[in-house]
């Protein structure tokens, strides 16, 4: 399956998303819910343009930044 990360990014600028992606480390799945939105986030959010091979994001409920390779992204769904 092919992620549309354009469509991701510009989902997790207005929303928090789960995100479905493979560990380069252990080689799990897992699912944490990211997003890019001010209102979701105790500190203002400055990154609007990415690009490369890597997705940074804030995780909303460990509360820090994480950079996710994108070809190890699975699936993502809005959640709220």
């Amino acid at each position: 399956m092919v992620i549309d990360i354009e469509k991701l990014k510009s989902k997790l600028e207005k929303n928090i998303v789960l995100i479905t992606f493979e560990s380069l480390k252990s080689r799990k799945v897992y699912d944490r819910e990211y997003t890019l939105c001010d209102k979701y986030c105790n500190m203002p959010i400055h990154i609007k343009k990415q690009s490369g091979d890597k997705l940074i994001c804030y995780d909303v409920e460990f509360q820090k930044w994480e950079d996710l390779q994108i070809d190890t992204i699975k699936e993502f769904k809005v959640v709220q």
